[in-house]
């Protein structure tokens, strides 16, 4: 593609070289590439723009002018000028594109999402936690890729001929950008509560992180699907009106269809699949098939999922529950659902938000009548400090410090 199809004004000089794609990281920067000096949280781009040239960039796009070589263009903001040229490389994308965000949940959807296409024999795709779903799975660290890969990796399945595509907005995602560019067709917001304060330092900027998609993502007439049980719906739903969003709850939908064919444990699990069901409204599958496909339906792998049942009715379940919140509404799910005590097995990840650790054993030592504390991922952290972090909020007869999960 011609540099001037890409580029708004673009200087005559450089308007007719041939673009072969786009790069933000010198390591993985092919000749022919435009190279983006990004300004991230670990790295620097602008430190690169040399090393880039001397790769073989034919462009650099950049906020800051390092040097006078022609080939470098200054743009404000390279980040959301990005966005703006990926949805213009990588034009062709599946016409029905949803994004899903929240603090929990956002796989569940996705996963049903996927199961009631599948279960009616159309082509569909999931990009997340897992990686990117269609009949195989590619696997993939980041619940949203970088903004290029998010791009080209849409491109491919339209390739692939498959047109309807939810994927996980993360809140880290959608801070930097890795989702810009992109048409939505509708945008799912499951619940909030407190996650990833390493990063976001405060309950506000996580929350104005998710609004993105809201605040500027969606387009005039995009759907926005909520849960009235979810608080901050009405902050969303003003966004929604000041933006001409149309919204609509799931609340109603619990009357429409008979979930009671499809077991599931917890009202969190109920919202979940209320919501992919919104989803395949939106998209055009009808009620019949979606009836029908109920019965069919798989629990989440790591949502309350049974994994073994002794003869004396112990049950054992693991839940994927990584926040304050999460966790407690999995434990009283159980206790609701088996009217027993509950013992649990839990840990925290090093290196990330540090306040959780004191929250999660408080709420293990009011709920459970033993508590099991193990490592989980400790990462460059000491796991004997994550441990005594959450045990020393826990009382000393209930619990059980054993560091090695595997024992």
């Amino acid at each position: 593609m011609l540099l001037k199809k890409l580029i708004n004004n673009c200087p005559k000089k450089l308007s007719h070289i041939k673009v072969k794609g786009l790069c933000s990281d010198t390591r993985k920067l092919k000749k022919g590439e435009i190279f983006f000096a990004l300004k991230g949280s670990q790295s620097n781009g602008e430190k690169f723009i040399n090393d880039a040239l001397k790769k073989g960039a034919c462009v650099i796009i950049t906020s800051k002018d390092t040097t006078k070589n022609l080939k470098v263009i200054r743009v404000k903001n390279v980040r959301e000028y990005l966005g703006e040229i990926c949805s213009k490389f990588y034009r062709k994308k599946p016409k029905n594109i949803i994004a899903v965000t929240g603090t929990n949940g956002k796989s569940s959807v996705a996963d049903f999402f996927h199961q009631f296409f599948t279960l009616n024999g159309l082509p569909v795709a999931t990009i997340g936690t897992l990686g990117i779903k269609t009949k195989n799975t590619k696997k993939s660290n980041l619940t949203s890729p970088d903004v290029i890969t998010m791009h080209k990796e849409l491109s491919i399945l339209k390739e692939k001929k498959i047109e309807n595509v939810l994927l996980e907005a993360s809140s880290h995602g959608l801070d930097q950008g890795r989702v810009d560019g992109i048409n939505f067709k509708a945008g799912i917001f499951t619940n909030f509560s407190q996650d990833h304060m390493d990063y976001h330092k405060s309950m506000k900027n996580y929350l104005n992180a998710k609004l993105i998609l809201f605040k500027k993502l969606l387009k005039k007439n995009s759907y926005v699907i909520l849960d009235k049980t979810t608080p901050v719906y009405k902050i969303i739903k003003r966004i929604s009106k000041k933006r001409k969003l149309k919204v609509v709850f799931t609340n109603s939908l619990i009357d429409n269809y008979d979930i009671s064919n499809f077991k599931l444990i917890g009202k969190f699990q109920v919202k979940n699949l209320l919501m992919a069901i919104k989803a395949c409204e939106i998209l055009g599958l009808s009620k019949k098939k979606i009836s029908k496909s109920l019965s069919k339906l798989k629990n989440i792998k790591g949502r309350l999922e049974l994994v073994k049942k002794f003869p004396d009715q112990t049950r054992v379940f693991i839940d994927f529950a990584h926040t304050p919140d999460a966790i407690s509404t999995a434990i009283n799910s159980l206790k609701t659902h088996y009217k027993k005590n509950v013992t649990v097995v839990f840990g925290c990840g090093g290196e990330r938000d540090k306040v959780k650790r004191r929250k999660m054993g408080k709420i293990v030592n009011k709920l459970c009548n033993k508590i099991y504390i193990t490592d989980d991922n400790p990462r460059r952290e000491k796991p004997e400090i994550i441990r005594k972090a959450i045990t020393k909020h826990i009382d000393k007869k209930k619990v059980f410090e054993i560091g090695n999960r595997a024992n």
